[in-house]
């Protein structure tokens, strides 16, 4: 799912314009970290080239993909002409493809690519590593799927090089509303299918080059985290000493910078983030300062998931049922900077949560 303000531009002579970038890497690497493959469709072939180098992840699942034959014979099933065209997971019908789904990937929306009209990027739900198959064409310039919303924005991984008549065809086909997608309310699913017939890799590239992104990047992340989590014990040194004292277990700290340490790990289920749960809780200041307790109430709190602060909905999908744990939630997980009337802006908060149930 994707979401974000539309904005119209013109697109005249972009398939020039984009076709004639030139394809070279920061180290001068050319075509081996830059595959182009042909999208036959219904309405014509579409010419892509990935970013092997930017969105190496992105750039190996869907060649993956394609490999596989996934694609062949999905569709175009969400056209909204004033944004972007998407496919690569429904069927003719209107059914998720299961057959030859992998698991989802990591979002590389921090590489620097923008989704400006002519790229193709990675469709997901609201969830930041959702991504599997989806994908997505920008038509206009989308400013706004590049801005973080729940941790996470758009991953692009490549551009449109050939064919971009045929996107624009794509983006204009007569749509309508079907009662299989969006609850048959949204005038987005085309009248006559656009389908995918096959997804060919034409260019050369060299597989191993762009493995070798992978682990570079991921070497990368694992450094900026354990700077992170260096920066973030000498600020919280004594929530954090306090919290692995109490818990007898170590902290961990999630991509997003949330903290989390367990009592006992629980036995249950983990809710997703549109369920609904049941609590105890108690939250205080760094400074230890209570601001607020369920359990001095004496009466559990139940509420969605997805209802409330980020670091609640991230720490409690990381429990299971019977379950207690600490989480430490930094101010960009919480209430940011304004705050609330107990609650001062910029703070740190600090929880112990007991998850009882998932209704």
């Amino acid at each position: 799912m994707i979401r974000g303000m539309y904005s119209v531009i013109a697109l005249a002579g972009i398939a020039t314009l984009l076709a004639n970038t030139p394809t070279r890497g920061e180290d001068g690497t050319t075509k081996k970290l830059y595959p182009r493959v042909k999208m036959t469709t219904s309405l014509g072939d579409i010419v892509l080239e990935l970013n092997g180098e930017k969105a190496p992840i992105s750039t190996l699942n869907f060649i993956r993909y394609a490999e596989d034959g996934y694609y062949n014979g999905t569709i175009f099933h969400r056209v909204i002409p004033n944004f972007m065209i998407q496919g690569g997971g429904l069927t003719a019908s209107l059914d998720v493809n299961k057959d030859g789904l992998h698991a989802p990937i990591k979002n590389e929306w921090r590489n620097g690519l923008k989704n400006d009209a002519g790229t193709i990027s990675m469709a997901r739900t609201s969830a930041p590593d959702s991504a599997t198959s989806q994908f997505f064409i920008n038509v206009v310039n989308n400013a706004s799927l590049n801005t973080p919303n729940r941790g996470a924005a758009y991953a692009v991984f490549g551009k449109v090089v050939g064919g971009q008549d045929v996107v624009e065809r794509i983006r204009y086909t007569p749509v309508g509303t079907h009662a299989k997608y969006g609850g048959g309310r949204q005038e987005v699913v085309p009248k006559e299918t656009v389908e995918i017939k096959s997804v060919t890799v034409i260019g050369s590239w060299d597989r191993a080059t762009i493995e070798a992104q992978v682990a570079k990047g991921e070497a990368a992340a694992k450094k900026e985290k354990e700077s992170r989590v260096a920066q973030e014990r000498k600020k919280l040194g004594d929530v954090i000493a306090k919290a692995e004292a109490v818990t007898g277990s170590k902290i961990t700290v999630t991509d997003s910078g949330l903290m989390y340490a367990s009592y006992t790990k629980g036995n249950g289920d983990s809710p997703k983030p549109t369920d609904r749960v049941k609590v105890h809780y108690t939250g205080w200041l760094t400074d230890g300062t209570k601001f607020d307790s369920s359990v001095d109430r004496g009466q559990p709190a139940t509420f969605p998931l997805n209802g409330v602060i980020k670091g609640w909905t991230e720490g409690l999908g990381l429990m299971k049922v019977g379950g207690k744990c600490r989480l430490i939630i930094p101010p960009d997980l919480a209430y940011g900077e304004r705050g609330r009337p107990s609650i001062p802006g910029g703070s740190t908060l600090v929880f112990d949560v007991e998850l009882l149930a998932i209704n």
